[in-house]
């Protein structure tokens, strides 16, 4: 089973837009002090390709896209859509549990001048039982100029910068 994810954002003018975001006015039950200025993410969806599939050809970055509950930076992402703000970082933990039972950070991504392109608020239906478990959700798409990729654990990392199409 998948382990969530969690998500720091700093904008260049509202500064840590994840502040606070896992406390307890932000989430309700189930808010963690750990992780407290971190955004919660459920699904992270990302795709790099190279149209034609030919090797030589231009790679493109698809908008890495984080799927998050409702919380205390929703509006503060919205605000930085709507104006532009260009996010200084974005950073990504993934955890896993060691053999000891303690948390153990083993994957990171870090996103540097990004933008949020674009937020999807999707909330299932309510009447339908097969979404009795879902709440109110998000999708926040972030584009970016530099990415980092890193296997904490494993001490390996890659990079890219994607100054977009021609």
């Amino acid at each position: 089973m998948p382990t969530p994810v969690f998500l720091t954002v700093e904008g260049m003018e509202q500064g840590l837009i994840s502040a606070d975001a896992l406390g307890e006015d932000s989430l309700g039950t189930a808010w963690q002090a750990r992780h407290k200025d971190k955004i919660l993410v459920q699904a992270v969806n990302h795709s790099i390709v190279v149209p034609g599939g030919v090797g030589h050809a231009r790679r493109m970055h698809k908008p890495l896209v984080i799927t998050k509950p409702l919380d205390k930076s929703s509006p503060l992402l919205n605000n930085a859509l709507c104006a532009g703000e260009l996010l200084k970082t974005c950073r990504l933990e993934w955890y896993r549990t060691t053999l000891t039972g303690t948390p153990q950070l083993f994957y990171t991504i870090d996103l540097s001048e990004a933008l949020i392109t674009g937020i999807d608020l999707i909330m299932p239906h309510c009447d339908n039982p097969a979404a009795t478990h879902y709440t109110q959700f998000e999708r926040v798409h972030l584009a970016y100029k530099h990415i980092i990729w890193k296997h904490e654990a494993g001490r390996t990392m890659g990079l890219d910068t994607w100054q977009g199409e021609d």
